[in-house]
């Protein structure tokens, strides 16, 4: 049986849907999930929509370089964002020449916020770029650019529980080959009473994480020199 959906009108803000979908699955039935979102809405709440008023910007898929040099510019992909960090060196590269072609808003910027949308396991990957140098992003990652709401308060709630279960919900495609779409994202809810201490959470928790980036950094050193005392047995 075929069914005919009434057309959506909404408000600037909030794109509730581009086109006609009927989404029948098993995660949307989950129970938990499902009275967790209904305890969001029953109060004050808002769409994420509400602080993104841009359009996503997606890569492209581009022409990789077989050989890294200085000139050539780092494109972040999904393998390259891990545990709300930028790794570089998990980066493939493009020729200078390839990025300055590039329209502009491809060009990541220092506090532009990085999203995997594409890939399985890989979808819903946030990070803040932090860094002073070009970069690019390839065709399974967008850049979010929040406005009244700041770039590391956007990634932590991506990342939350609440925001990661939604990316869970909105996935959809054939195995291996999933996404999350821009409407998608932008429908997200989240309670407004987090607002008046998001910020706070935030940076309570950054410093915790360096800290912790520290202490294993020490603890590196530490296990390196066992096996450097152990080729000096080797010497002997």
């Amino acid at each position: 049986m075929n069914y005919i959906w009434p057309k959506v009108h909404t408000s600037s803000l909030v794109a509730i849907a581009e086109n006609y979908t009927l989404r029948c699955d098993a995660k949307q039935a989950n129970s938990d999930e499902r009275t967790l979102l209904r305890r969001v809405t029953s109060k004050e709440f808002f769409y994420l929509s509400e602080f993104l008023p841009a359009p996503f910007v997606k890569g492209s898929q581009p022409s990789y370089v077989d050989v890294v040099t200085d000139e050539s510019v780092p494109v972040v992909n999904t393998l390259s964002i891990q545990n709300l960090t930028l790794h570089p060196e998990q980066c493939r590269h493009i020729t200078r020449e390839d990025y300055e072609l590039l329209l502009p808003e491809r060009h990541v910027k220092p506090n532009d916020v990085l999203l995997t949308v594409d890939g399985g396991v890989s979808i819903g990957k946030p990070c803040l770029f932090t860094l002073d140098s070009a970069y690019t992003i390839d065709s399974h990652v967008v850049i979010l650019r929040p406005t009244s709401l700041s770039p590391l308060a956007l990634v932590y709630l991506l990342a939350s529980h609440l925001g990661q279960m939604q990316f869970q919900r909105a996935e959809s495609g054939a195995s291996g080959q999933t996404t999350v779409t821009e409407a998608d994202v932008r429908r997200f809810v989240f309670p407004r009473s987090i607002l008046n201490k998001i910020d706070r959470l935030c940076l309570a928790a950054e410093e915790e994480r360096q800290a912790i980036r520290e202490e294993r950094h020490m603890l590196n050193l530490r296990e390196q020199a066992i096996w450097n005392n152990l080729q000096l047995m080797e010497d002997d």
